[in-house]
């Protein structure tokens, strides 16, 4: 039974999940399971998936719902401790990625998970970088170019965001992830709830993946618009949604 279990959602994602797995596959920690919950990819994604020792469940597109992937995916995972959950355009910064993040549990008490920053990948828009990056260059002027952790005990915008997060496979056990929130919100709604009860969460520099959505000025401002809108409950749209359009899907 591995400590941890890995769980990446896919649709069409050929482009980088070959780089993203091989990035797993390279860290320092060693002790995990990887488990692919694919909704009907018509590309080379599960080809180039099937090259790694992955576990790959598929359901079909007309079942998908960001939250109802995730928890097919954790369900049918052997998971003894921990839960990674991370986009299959997320390319981890470094080896020791999931060995930095999983070592804050060790440091402090009461985390429900860790999350990380995000940077833009090298081939992605001047928006994305402008978005992605300035914060980070102005975190590091100020820190000295000293990693930063912060610790987080209230809900906003993006936190415990599963572009890339861990959390606690025991506190998923008593709460699944809230199927309701269908087209996308479940991780700062499950977040919500745990910091209701006391928890927090961690937000660590050195967790960072490199991740992108590709957007122009406007759709960056529609797709801030779109998150601010998953603070409630609404389902997901199959007959309107464009995984190759929308940057949604993360």
């Amino acid at each position: 039974m591995p400590e941890t279990s890995i769980i990446i959602r896919t649709r069409n994602e050929e482009k980088w999940i070959g780089i993203v797995l091989e990035k797993i596959f390279n860290q320092t920690y060693k002790n995990f399971e990887v488990i692919l919950v694919d909704s009907g990819s018509n590309d080379k994604t599960l080809e180039i998936a099937k090259k790694f020792p992955t576990k790959i469940l598929e359901i079909p597109f007309k079942d998908f719902s960001f939250p109802y992937a995730l928890n097919f995916g954790i369900k049918n995972s052997s998971a003894a401790k921990y839960v990674v959950i991370i986009s299959a355009h997320s390319a981890p910064i470094s080896d020791t990625w999931l060995e930095d993040g999983l070592n804050n549990f060790k440091k402090y008490d009461k985390i429900m998970g860790v999350y990380g920053f995000l940077k833009a990948l090298p081939d992605s828009s001047i928006w994305d970088k402008i978005f992605m990056n300035w914060r980070g260059a102005i975190r590091r002027l100020i820190n000295r170019g000293n990693s930063v952790r912060i610790l987080i005990n209230s809900a906003k915008l993006g936190v415990m965001g599963f572009t890339n997060a861990i959390i606690l496979k025991e506190l998923w056990d008593k709460r699944n992830f809230n199927e309701n929130y269908g087209a996308g919100g479940e991780d700062g709604e499950w977040a919500s709830f745990w910091f209701g009860r006391g928890y927090e969460a961690i937000k660590d520099e050195k967790f960072t993946v490199l991740h992108s959505h590709n957007l122009n000025l406007i759709g960056w401002l529609r797709q801030i618009r779109y998150w601010k809108s998953t603070g409630i409950p609404k389902q997901f749209n199959h007959k309107n949604f464009s995984f190759r359009k929308s940057k949604m899907f993360e």
